[in-house]
């Protein structure tokens, strides 16, 4: 794998960790009412729980290639529509991030709760599906497709870790709770970008 391919890969994963959504708010909450441990227990959960989706979206899309490679071609087209589309409604959704002692549940739980949390939003493997098929062909060599899995859960883990340590030292939270329809729309931005890109060369 070339350094620009995993840059790649890397950057799309940390994108979609960076969205906003319940994930972050579980990760936060267990942080700051629980205590920074149980925070990070809960990102390495989470990190798990992303690696199980990535691995499923490799071996589905691996299995449809050598299976009906007219499914994988329409596959990608409709995955580069789905990006454009995750970036259309990250700009025009305005949603308000809220932190709230009464969502957590009993201490001990923490990776559990990371893990759960990712395994139950079924919009993760879609977007796996969507973003790793532009990435999957038949001349993919094994250690390509184990790293697809791995980059995915490593950087997922690596953010949450990261942001967990950010609002349990100084006033980052707030700034989080203020700006986190700001970062959804750039992303959102990304997205719209990236999907121009793909298709442009898709149709070269």
């Amino acid at each position: 794998m070339s350094i620009f391919l995993f840059l790649q890969i890397a950057f799309i994963c940390l994108l979609g960790a960076m969205s906003p959504g319940p994930s972050m708010v579980v990760v936060i909450n267990n942080a700051i009412f629980k205590n920074k441990f149980n925070g990070i227990l809960t990102a390495l959960g989470h990190g798990f729980g992303i690696g199980i989706y990535a691995l499923f979206a490799v071996l589905g899309i691996g299995l449809i290639i050598e299976t009906n490679i007219m499914l994988f071609n329409v596959i990608k087209i409709v995955s580069i529509v789905f990006l454009f589309y995750l970036g259309i409604n990250s700009i025009i959704t305005i949603k308000k991030i809220e932190f709230k002692k009464e969502k957590l549940i009993d201490s001990g739980q923490s990776f559990l709760e990371g893990l759960s949390i990712s395994l139950l939003n079924p919009k993760i493997l879609i977007w796996f599906v969507a973003i790793y098929s532009q990435f999957m062909s038949t001349d993919n060599e094994l250690y390509l497709n184990i790293s697809l899995v791995l980059i995915a859960s490593i950087v997922d883990a690596l953010w949450y870790v990261f942001l967990v340590n950010l609002v349990t030292t100084g006033t980052i939270l707030e700034f989080i709770k203020n700006k986190s329809q700001h970062i959804q729309k750039i992303i959102g931005y990304i997205f719209i970008t990236i999907s121009i890109i793909l298709l442009i060369d898709l149709i070269k």
